[in-house]
Order: structure tokens, then C-alpha cells, then sequence
């Protein structure tokens, strides 16, 4: 992909994140500099939707990122190093060496405002917290597919419990899918995975949102909890 067309679809896709609004031209050619005109981006987002990175809901209106647009996005600021260095990252680093799993599993929820979840693995234990959050930023009106993501919910501690072969598999974390996962199956979500090798075992670390999510924050939050974490020598490093 040429550079300046990567430049429209990550600016798309952000500018999508943060408005929620169909990605149009003239929006992009005043909030960014691409060094050409409307006309031209408007020709490089229609290329784009051609390759399958947009669709539109109607031929006049603008342009809304597809799972591909999604995983294109993501798969760069995978690629990033990126780290979120806040107080609060470390306040929840603090309560996971605590042992406080229920409030490390809270504050985070709250902080990315998502449906937190985690899970240790030797004592098939889940927390979660954040359902009504991630319900009320959910763009779905549809009875089914509200239940749908509610049914994601209920079958989270048995799908996690079996989440031992897409665990062992990657070696990069965290991971990030968009749509159908493993441990969701609602085409509307996210979900950005983390995994910590403690003395007490393996612990999963979920984010689950609509898939209109902050990912650069989760993601960076999630780096830097991990390198806290090995810092105070309670994981082992691997990457």
C-alpha cells in the first residue's frame, strides 16, 4: 500500500473512532494534512472501499471502517511501541501485585471504559466488570444482536476456561481481534488480550468493547502493565 493511501485509512479509521460519524473527503482534507485536494482523497477513499476497507450505508453518505479497516489499523499500532504511563496504569499494576484482582479488574474497566475481564487460569477464576458500559456504547438497535453480545457474556468463564490453545499459540501480546474471537462470538465487538505469567499461573486479561474502541489506549495500557508487572519481577518477561 502506498504510503500516502495508508496515511487516509489510519486517519479514517481514527477519525471514526472519535466521531462515530461516516468518513467523508472534505472532514479529512480540513483535519489533516495529505498534500492534496478533497477531490483526490474522496479517489483514494473510494480505491480503498474497493478493496474493502469502507462500505457505505447509502451511495451519497460517507464511509465507515469494515473489520479489514480495523485490523489494518490495529496491526500498526501492534507494530508501535506505544506505552501508556500514567498514574492510573500504575495504580492498577499495584493492586494486581496486591493480589486485589477484583479491583484491578474495576479500575481497569472503568479506565478504558470497557468490559473488563480476567481470568486465572490454575484457579478458573473470572472477574469481570463493565457490562452497562459496554451495552450503552454498543450502535446496535436490534433485539437479537443485543442478546447476542449479553449470551457473549454469560458463556465467558466456560469459553475462557477452554482458552488454552489460542493462549499457548501466540507469542506476541497483547492481541487484539475485531469481530468474531475466541472467547466472543458477536461480529460488533472487540476484544484486546493480554496474558501475565504470575507465581500463582497464567493470568488473562480481557478489554472487550464495541468495535468503535479507543484501541491505541487499551493497547499502550496494556504494554505498560505488563512491563510494571516484570519490573516488580511477579511475570516473566516474554513478548
Amino acid at each position: 500500500m502506498r504510503e500516502r493511501t495508508q496515511s487516509i485509512l489510519e486517519a479514517a479509521v481514527r477519525d471514526f473512532i472519535k466521531t462515530g460519524r461516516p468518513v467523508t473527503s472534505e472532514r479529512l482534507f480540513d483535519a489533516y494534512e495529505f498534500g492534496i485536494k478533497p477531490a483526490m482523497i474522496r479517489w483514494e477513499l473510494n480505491e480503498l472501499a474497493e478493496a474493502g476497507f469502507f462500505f457505505q450505508t447509502h451511495p451519497s453518505g460517507g464511509r465507515m471502517p469494515t473489520n479489514k479497516a480495523y485490523r489494518f489499523f490495529v496491526s500498526n499500532l501492534l507494530a508501535a511501541d506505544t506505552e501508556e504511563d500514567t498514574n492510573e496504569v500504575r495504580m492498577f499494576a499495584r493492586d494486581f501485585l496486591r493480589g486485589e484482582r477484583k479491583s484491578f479488574i474495576e479500575e481497569m474497566a472503568e479506565y478504558l471504559n470497557v468490559l473488563g475481564v480476567g481470568y486465572e487460569m490454575r484457579a478458573a477464576e473470572v472477574y469481570e466488570s463493565g457490562l452497562k458500559s459496554l451495552l450503552d456504547g454498543l450502535e446496535i438497535e436490534a433485539k437479537r444482536e443485543i442478546l447476542d453480545v449479553v449470551q457473549d457474556f454469560e458463556s465467558l468463564p466456560e469459553r475462557l476456561v477452554h482458552s488454552g490453545e489460542w493462549c499457548a499459540d501466540a507469542a506476541c501480546w497483547p492481541r487484539v481481534f475485531i469481530g468474531a474471537s475466541p472467547v466472543t462470538k458477536s461480529e460488533h465487538l472487540s476484544v484486546i488480550a493480554g496474558r501475565f505469567d504470575t507465581p500463582d499461573g497464567e493470568f488473562i486479561l480481557l478489554a472487550i468493547a464495541p468495535k468503535r474502541t479507543d484501541y491505541k489506549r487499551s493497547v499502550s495500557t496494556f504494554r505498560k502493565l505488563k512491563k510494571s508487572l516484570e519490573s516488580k519481577g511477579t511475570t516473566h518477561k516474554n513478548t
